[in-house]
């Protein structure tokens, strides 16, 4: 498995996309067409926004595009320099940044982190378990999810690592597992190597990026955003992240979560030029001699000497002896990101959005492709989405007499049991709980040897009331994968509920 398929399965969620062609434009800086602009022009003849894209070869960049909208409100067009959320892509600057101090002789890699963090609940803990993400520590948003208490309800907080870390260390969660026992991707782990570079150096995080990192390279358009949800005068090339409805019509804000602010994990943005910069300057050892990146490019072990793929904020897509590939992606609200850096050969690419990722495989796989000197493929059209235009502009029973007529059209359609069973989901959201109960009631018609749709269609009859026949659903379920432990749940919470 390439290791990028690994890291996109960190940052999926949900995702929609927009383009409009009078409303937004594409930018590409080059005279004649190359493959990669035909691509992104076939994209925006379909509707299709593919952000902002740079190629470089050889230390020299081949392709730039821009191509999509910055802000819906009001609506106003992606350029060259608009700054994009990095999301986890930001991982590799807290490694880096990490990499700084022991540089200069301020930590350790193997130092515990309560050494440090004198509050800390753990013991056994390692600043360099938490660079490969095998620390155990619980993420925290789960825990602000389940803990954090709104003291004003009609506020929209935005929270940062002082806040989530009282609250962490308030809650004191236990390990889901025993430090280096295995790998498991920690944004709790980032939170708490930005803490640390905070309180071994004095600074906040912001400024020692911009001190010992941003600014010696060149990226003069790289932030740690100190985030606010409207438009800031300061940053007016700033990206807001957004998504188009399950109409398929209306554009919807993607932008604010309650832990927007935190740093390490994410909350960087940055620019085509300036990610290029950076890739270029990791790859000429221009800000870190190279014996400290030969160690920040070793995989990390877990406690049986596996192999994690993993380093200080990068995945590895290359085995020893072989030309080194890092890479990362980043998924966070509506922006879906990726920065590929071919270190040995100088090359690489970067992909930036904010339409909530829908296409961005697709846009991945074809830059791939044309890297590789072959045809781009044109992605296919999801078939849950015109389903769902057809529900909102009619009813649901166009939406299945489409579904049944393409179903079998695999070349032009996406089609998929997830894909329809998101659908029902989406819709329960949007209130139409009876035209998400006849969505999965397809959904198991189409599919009776799959356990999960008869859970999905038990939970739209539960809503509806038919709790009998919402259990009979739970418990065929279960029966048919017993590894499913939600139904069994459901089935025992619901059989009690009948009985009193």
């Amino acid at each position: 498995m390439r290791l990028f398929k690994q890291s996109l399965v960190v940052c999926l969620f949900f995702a929609c996309f927009f383009s409009c062609q009078e409303e937004s434009k594409i930018e590409v800086e080059e005279e004649s067409k190359s493959e990669y602009a035909k691509f992104v022009d076939a994209m925006s003849a379909e509707g299709i926004a593919t952000g902002n894209i740079l190629v470089y070869e050889k230390g020299e960049v081949v392709f730039k595009s821009s191509n999509g909208l910055r802000s819906i409100n009001p609506i106003d067009s992606l350029d060259l320099n608009s700054q994009f959320r990095l999301a986890s892509v930001s991982k590799q600057f807290t490694g880096m940044a990490i990499m700084k101090l022991k540089e200069a002789g301020k930590l350790e890699y193997d130092q515990k982190v309560n050494t440090i963090l004198t509050d800390f609940p753990y013991d056994n803990i390692t600043i360099r378990q938490l660079l490969h993400h095998v620390s155990g520590l619980t993420d925290y948003e789960r825990i602000i999810v389940e803990n954090f208490i709104k003291e004003d309800t009609t506020k929209q907080y935005i929270l940062g690592n002082d806040e989530i870390l009282k609250e962490f260390y308030r809650v004191d969660p236990e390990l889901d597992f025993n430090p280096g026992e295995k790998w498991e991707y920690s944004n709790t782990g980032y939170l708490v190597l930005a803490s640390i570079v905070e309180k071994v150096s004095g600074q906040h995080f912001r400024d020692f990026l911009k001190e010992q990192i941003t600014d010696p390279i060149g990226m003069t358009h790289t932030v740690l955003y100190k985030y606010q949800m409207n438009a800031d005068s300061k940053m007016p090339n700033r990206v807001f992240g957004y998504r188009k409805a399950l109409n398929q019509t209306d554009l919807i804000s993607n932008d604010y979560d309650i832990v927007n602010d935190v740093r390490g994990d994410g909350g960087i943005y940055s620019t085509l030029d300036d990610l290029y910069k950076w890739n270029m300057a990791l790859a000429k050892h221009t800000i870190i001699p190279k014996s400290y990146l030969d160690e920040a490019w070793e995989s990390g072990q877990t406690n049986d000497g596996a192999f994690t793929g993993y380093g200080f904020g990068w995945f590895l897509e290359y085995n020893p002896g072989e030309p080194r590939i890092i890479n990362h992606s980043g998924g966070w609200v509506g922006f879906v990101t990726f920065l590929q850096n071919e270190v040995d050969a100088q090359s690489g690419f970067i992909i930036l959005t904010n339409n909530s990722g829908e296409h961005f495989e697709s846009i991945y796989d074809n830059i791939e492709r044309l890297k590789a000197g072959e045809s781009y493929q044109m992605p296919r059209t999801s078939i849950y989405k015109e389903m769902a235009k057809r529900i909102y502009d009619k009813d649901v029973n166009e939406a299945i007499t489409f579904y049944k007529s393409v179903k079998t059209d695999t070349i032009n359609y996406a089609v998929s049991e997830s894909d329809i069973n998101q659908l029902g989901y989406l819709l329960i959201n949007e209130d139409k709980v009876d035209a998400a109960t006849q969505i999965f009631k397809l959904n198991r018609d189409e599919h009776p040897k799959s356990a999960n749709v008869y859970d999905s269609y038990g939970d739209a009859l539960l809503m509806q009331g038919d709790s009998i026949q919402a259990l009979e659903n739970f418990k065929k379920c279960f029966e048919m994968d017993d590894s499913l432990m939600y139904a069994k749940d459901k089935s025992e919470a619901l059989e009690t509920a009948l009985k009193n």
